[in-house]
């Protein structure tokens, strides 16, 4: 069971599969979809999967998002996928982009 997972700063924080069900439900939400419980379901399949494939109880945060877009895409929720993809996209963008600034300063 994951108890614990490593941010991209190197933090261990508790893990929370509620994070996870909400930003499969806002991708969702975006294409369309209502049923927060799909999401909490798709989530917890997440989790399965990530305690299945995964050795250790702590992923980073780019393994559970991996493990997100699988499941979702497995599941017939290709379009909540590319929503998901997408926005990752534009989040590790945006990060590159502000660490580029930092690293002007």
């Amino acid at each position: 069971m994951i108890t614990k997972i490593i941010k991209r700063d190197g933090r261990e924080v508790a893990f929370n599969i509620d994070k996870i069900a909400n930003a499969i439900y806002k991708s969702a939400k975006s294409v369309g979809g209502h049923n927060y419980e799909v999401a909490e379901e798709l989530a917890q399949k997440v989790c399965d999967y990530l305690d299945s494939t995964i050795s250790s109880n702590c992923p980073n945060v780019e393994q559970v998002q991996d493990a997100v877009e699988k499941i979702l895409i497995e599941n017939g929720h290709a379009s909540t996928a590319k929503a998901y993809i997408l926005y990752r996209a534009e989040r590790n963008q945006k990060r590159e982009m502000d660490s580029d600034i930092m690293k002007t300063y």
